[in-house]
């Protein structure tokens, strides 16, 4: 039940707090209001008597009795009714204005309490006091704050404890659960940090596990690549080595003459005279058949119509002992007189020109004469690598050694047979029957690189007279030598020039390096090693060959 009110008054800046204990409480500007209004906080259209609201307590409650119907009053943003029940934090509102009063129901105490003698601080028995008597203590706050210290104080000692006990149990559990879950995550963050060192390890060992698988795998292609190198490189690169047909004669010193042969004598009879000396005798005089004479090598396709032999091979009086006899003895002087070069799957023969050659490693450079000549010939890749030319690497060699002999060798006894009745006038008519018939094939050998110097190469792929200027392949695919020399002592120690002394020759004497089609290595670039031996020439000088 309430015993009294405490009503909150707001008219604009002015604020402030009543309590009233009457049974009927009338609000409003008159003399005889129980809550005097200024009359500047109400509208101008209030009834005469001044009363804007007036409250009754009914039945323990406070209900409207009254109230100027000429006002627009709301309670909680409703219209206002006779007979409502004002209950704790009710709102009353004049609208349109500033008015507004708060009421708060004072109920009575429970009835066991009320038989105690109730003990009210005198502070806020005055500060009460002071509310209900002057209009400067607008403010509710100080006295529910001053309330609510003073009811501390009247709480027990052992319920405070308690409380206390309560307050400590929750805090020491929160921080025993804190401490905990730190614990927990500080576990689980070395669990991690382990596990991240074990991946880290088994990476580590994978990775060791991977190099090493790829190593194998690497020798294992090697050893694959070493057995099928031969096969390989004959269908890719055998029909760019050609077989070179050299062609010379001699002029007699200071005239220019040609050398001869001496005319035939015969007999009366018509017999032929014999001369007694087996040695040949040409002479500039007369008018016996130019002394001609042929000799055979091997050369290769390097692209852009360059060829590359050797310079024994391009110059074949150089190899020709029969060369250095004539020139001391008439004097005489080598001219060449053509070179051709024949190659796989194609019939015709190809010219070629003599283009340069180097002064101490014996290597030429020649180049197509002809304008027309096939564009399908496979190009040669060089080797520039220095790792290439190493002792114990496969090498594969391609060459013609043995020259025509080996290639009618290689025919039928009939066959053979009938080409040299109808072709072997000469070697140039021999290899052209030949070529027709598509029978131009390099031989192909494999073998191992023995020993190296700046110089040469030793290998023991087997070859002959015949090879010289063939092309020396390396284990990547590509040219890292050309074959020059045999050492007859022994079938280990065949000898070829470094590549490189081909590339500068090549460079020297305008070749563009074209894109090799099927090689990925890079080209020979240095090689080392020693060899004492005196190697002889393998390009055959006479024509018997």
């Amino acid at each position: 039940m309430a015993s009294s009110l405490v009503i909150h008054i707001a008219a604009g800046e002015d604020k402030h707090t009543e309590v009233l204990s009457q049974d009927r409480i009338r609000i409003g500007a008159g003399e005889d209001c129980d809550l005097r209004l200024r009359a500047s906080s109400l509208p101008s259209d209030l009834s005469a008597g001044g009363i804007v609201l007036e409250l009754a307590r009914t039945n323990g409650h406070y209900r409207v009795k009254d109230f100027d119907q000429n006002l627009n009053l709301t309670h909680n943003g409703k219209p206002l009714s006779l007979n409502a029940k004002i209950k704790d934090g009710d709102e009353v509102r004049c609208e349109p204005g500033l008015l507004a009063l708060s009421f708060f129901p004072v109920r009575n105490l429970p009835t066991v309490i009320a038989r105690q003698q109730t003990q009210v601080a005198p502070f806020i028995e005055t500060a009460a006091m002071e509310s209900a008597a002057t209009a400067r203590r607008d403010d509710a706050k100080i006295f529910l704050r001053e309330f609510t210290r003073e009811l501390v104080r009247e709480i027990k000692l052992g319920t405070k404890i308690i409380a206390l006990l309560i307050m400590l149990a929750l805090v020491g559990g929160i921080l025993y659960l804190g401490f905990g879950l730190y614990n927990e995550l500080k576990r689980n963050r070395r669990v991690l940090e382990d596990q991240r060192a074990q991946l880290d390890q088994a990476r580590a060992q994978n990775g060791q596990l991977s190099s090493q698988i790829k190593n194998i795998d690497r020798s294992n292609h090697d050893i694959l690549d070493s057995l099928s190198l031969a096969p390989k490189l004959r269908n890719d690169f055998g029909g760019g080595v050609c077989m070179i047909l050299g062609t010379y004669f001699f002029v007699e010193s200071g005239t220019g003459r040609p050398l001869r042969y001496p005319e035939v004598q015969t007999n009366p009879d018509g017999t032929v005279v014999q001369s007694s000396d087996d040695r040949i005798q040409l002479t500039p005089e007369g008018k016996g058949a130019i002394a001609e004479f042929e000799a055979v090598g091997s050369g290769f396709y390097v692209g852009g119509g360059y060829v590359l032999t050797n310079r024994h091979v391009a110059q074949p009086w150089q190899a020709d002992e029969r060369a250095q006899m004539l020139g001391s003895s008439v004097g005489g002087q080598p001219r060449l007189k053509k070179l051709i070069a024949y190659f796989p799957d194609h019939s015709q023969p190809i010219a070629l020109k003599f283009k340069t050659a180097a002064q101490q490693d014996d290597v030429a450079v020649c180049v197509f004469d002809s304008k027309d000549a096939p564009t399908d010939i496979p190009v040669l890749p060089l080797d520039k690598n220095s790792d290439a030319v190493t002792i114990g690497k496969t090498v594969v060699l391609m060459g013609y050694p043995y020259g025509p002999d080996r290639l009618l060798a290689l025919r039928d006894d009939a066959e053979a047979y009938m080409i040299r009745a109808r072709c072997g006038s000469s070697l140039e008519t021999l290899l052209g029957c030949l070529s027709e018939k598509n029978r131009v094939q390099p031989l192909t050998t494999q073998g191992n690189i023995t020993d190296f110097d700046p110089h040469k190469v030793v290998f023991d792929a087997r070859t002959a007279e015949g090879g010289s200027g063939a092309p020396l392949f390396g284990q990547s695919g590509r040219v890292v030598g050309i074959s020059y020399a045999i050492f007859t002592e022994s079938t280990a120690s065949n000898f070829a020039v470094p590549i490189r002394y081909g590339l500068t020759l090549l460079q020297r004497a305008g070749w563009v390096s074209p894109e090799a089609p099927a090689a990925e290595a890079n080209a020979n670039e240095n090689t080392n090693a020693n060899q004492s031996t005196q190697p002889r020439s393998n390009t055959p000088p006479n024509s018997s060959r």
